[in-house]
């Protein structure tokens, strides 16, 4: 039993040293505080996102993630599936039908 533990170990060690932490930065369509608190728990919402941030003037997203654990089409299709528009990724129009009019950026031009 202690030699298939250390044998576990063992195999595991190569994942463990390839797996680290990497920064994902791309364009979010959104408006408002609101929309920031969306976009952030959407993203931060999968295992292995950490540090999300979003800026309302710039409309730039920021995350560390895990690559041994989550892709960045993973959190680009998380925030989609919360209704916003990323560089690669259209928002859910469901989604989007729901956010609040203040969200709605396809609908009217917000500063």
């Amino acid at each position: 039993m202690n030699i298939l533990l250390r044998l576990c170990a063992l195999l595991m060690l190569p994942v463990a040293l390839f797996a680290a932490e990497q920064k994902l930065t791309l364009k979010v369509a959104g408006n408002c505080g609101s929309c920031k608190k969306r976009i952030v728990k959407a993203a931060e919402s999968i295992d292995g996102v950490s540090d999300a941030a979003w800026d309302k003037k710039t409309k730039v997203f920021t995350a560390v993630y895990d690559d041994a654990k989550v892709k960045p089409a993973d959190v680009k299709k998380a925030i989609a599936a919360a209704g916003y528009d990323t560089e690669d990724v259209k928002g859910n129009d469901e989604a989007y039908s729901k956010l609040p009019d203040c969200c709605r950026y396809r609908d009217r031009e917000h500063e």
